[in-house]
């Protein structure tokens, strides 16, 4: 697990396995994500992914990112994001769910065209940050 503090915001890396593509996920993700809160991400299979769907929105079959907001109505983002890790894919795709569920967190959504829309480019401008 790593752990670090930027601003305010903690944020925590948990790696069901060990993998060495993904241990310098977190250094990627401290200097995009800046203010207040704290956000666990969790990286792990699809079976997980698939269990924690149908435990928690009743879908039986696996996702590649689930958001749970834990976050006081008033305070700053703070949550669990799972990942789906599966089979090591590029850095840039699990980089890219974490993100979106961060964007979750700060309260965007997806459910209108619209929204969506503004998350994809959220997402792409957050992840140019990354790639500098």
């Amino acid at each position: 697990m790593e752990f670090d503090r930027l601003s305010s915001l903690i944020i925590e890396v948990v790696l069901e396995k060990p993998d060495p593509v993904l241990q310098g996920l977190h250094a990627r993700l401290a200097p995009i994500m800046e203010g207040d809160g704290r956000i666990e991400v969790v990286v792990c299979d699809p079976g997980m992914m698939r269990m924690l769907n149908r435990r928690f929105r009743m879908l039986d079959r696996s996702t590649d990112v689930l958001t749970f907001d834990l976050s006081d109505p008033d305070g700053p983002p703070e949550g669990t994001i799972f990942v789906d890790g599966r089979m090591a894919p590029p850095l840039s795709e699990v980089l890219e769910r974490i993100i979106h569920g961060w964007l979750h967190l700060r309260g965007f959504s997806h459910h209108t065209p619209e929204k969506a829309e503004l998350m994809e480019r959220l997402t792409a401008e957050f992840l140019a940050g990354v790639s500098k």
